[in-house]
């Protein structure tokens, strides 16, 4: 009897040593689970960046290249395309991304197919993909038509509960994590794991680097392709330019208005932010600005005269701060100089009517760009300070000329980092004189103003 009692003792014993630390056992530790992320089609890098935003911390993203090899290896050297949504059609497609997703060593892998649906709506597709067969854990399609906002929220609804099922437990992996870089319980130091910023030494963080946080302006992580955290954009576009000169109170005969609309023009812009990667306030929004518009076969002419050779150019230079308003929406602060210049060749005695100008500008403006929908408005507006304005206001006595500007337009994505923009640019200046008695030239003021029509394509990186 004694004898049964101990091993009846020692059994009870073991049980519940073995009940006890079998939460330790099986527990995963941080990083120790991972998952590949890939998207096909049109704006699939922007896709796949929401998607990484959703993931927990304690799950590793694998290295898009490194899945992209895995999958050419396991025969998928094509786009699966629209085959992934027709369930008869895709069952060697499911098991090349399965072998793909085992050969990356991933617990699942996000495929997705950005496309046009039959009903000419767009979205994309997505499955999950584990290493057990039978019936997907994730098989449905998110719409592209809304706004980037919508689109993050329709892909936490689908995708958030088999991430929160998948990724380890936040306070298991705290339980793991060693603390000041000393003995994690096995008698061996691993402080070392800590180098990429979570503690875990995985992949997640460098692959967020590369492709941006879920915040283009946080953490000193740049966002790729965001107009927030852009390293630099280029525009080139053709613009259709309109004048109007006029004078007030014209009392002399020798005052010449004017008025020019749909000259075409070729205009180039940029923007670089040199410290858009760091994390130093201020610095990492300031930006330098160019840009550059010219009339090409501009000429003028009076009544049915012969033409006579017009330039009309315009040169920006300037600074500006870049703010992040909200998710999305974007402030600028700028400040700079504008060139504007615009002459009529005339001969000498038809020089003198003539309203040549050759403004030099100090500009002072706020602009901002408001994602609506899939579009994006942009707006903005400016106040004009001559240094000098010309020949024009030259010829009278006691000239003040002030101006003013504005902006409008919409900005519409092509493709990851390309978009199309519609936009329109006025200047108006606003003079007035004090002639005397006996001038040459007199007359109360006079209204200088600028049209132009903007299409361009524009490049953000």
């Amino acid at each position: 009897m004694s004898l049964c009692g101990r091993i009846l003792l020692g059994l009870s014993a073991a049980t519940v040593t073995t009940f006890a630390l079998s939460p330790i056992a099986l527990a995963a530790p941080k990083g120790s689970k991972s998952i590949a992320i890939y998207i096909e089609g049109p704006n699939a890098d922007d896709i796949r960046e929401d998607i990484v935003s959703l993931v927990p911390e304690t799950l590793k993203v694998v290295d898009d290249d490194a899945f992209s090899k895995s999958l050419r290896s396991a025969g998928q050297t094509k786009p699966v395309g629209d085959a992934l949504v027709m369930k008869a059609q895709r069952k060697k497609a499911i098991d090349r991304i399965r072998k793909a997703g085992k050969a990356a060593k991933a617990e699942g892998v996000i495929y997705g197919v950005s496309r046009t649906n039959k009903k000419k709506k767009k979205e994309v597709h997505l499955v999950y993909v584990d290493e057990n067969s039978g019936d997907l854990a994730v098989d449905s399609a998110v719409p592209l038509g809304g706004s980037r906002d919508d689109r993050k929220k329709a892909l936490e609804e689908l995708l958030g509960p088999t991430l929160s099922q998948i990724a380890p437990a936040a306070a298991t992996a705290d339980e793991d994590k060693p603390k000041d870089g000393g003995d994690d319980g096995d008698g061996e130091k691993d402080g070392g794991d800590e180098k990429d910023g979570d503690g875990d030494g995985d992949e997640k963080s460098s692959d967020s680097d590369d492709k941006g946080g879920d915040d283009g302006d946080k953490g000193g992580k740049r966002k790729r392709h965001d107009p927030r955290s852009a390293l630099f954009s280029v525009e080139v576009g053709v613009e259709f330019a309109g004048r109007w000169f006029d004078y007030s109170d014209p009392v002399t005969q020798n005052l010449r208005p004017y008025d020019v609309f749909g000259q075409p023009g070729l205009s180039v812009s940029g923007e670089v932010y040199p410290l858009a990667s760091t994390d130093i306030p201020v610095l990492k929004g300031l930006g330098i600005t160019a840009g550059y518009m010219q009339a090409f076969g501009l000429n003028s002419a009076i009544g049915d005269g012969d033409p006579i050779s017009t330039t009309y150019q315009r040169i920006n230079l300037g600074l500006r701060e870049r703010l992040s308003i909200g998710e999305s929406s974007v402030l600028g602060i700028s400040a700079g100089l504008r060139l504007l210049t615009f002459e009529v060749d005339a001969a000498e005695a038809l020089a003198r009517t003539v309203p040549n100008v050759s403004y030099t500008l100090v500009r002072a403006g706020l602009d901002a760009r408001v994602p609506v929908g899939p579009v994006a408005l942009a707006l903005g507006a400016d106040y004009l300070f001559p240094l000098s304005s010309g020949p024009v206001y030259d010829r009278f006595a006691g000239a003040s000329v002030q101006g003013i500007g504005a902006m409008a337009g919409v900005l519409v994505p092509v493709t990851t980092g390309v978009e199309a923009r519609l936009l329109i640019e006025y200047a108006r200046f606003f003079s007035s004189f004090e002639p005397a008695v006996g001038d040459a030239y007199v007359a109360g003021g006079a209204i200088d103003q600028y049209l132009g029509v903007r299409l361009a394509g524009a490049y953000v990186y």
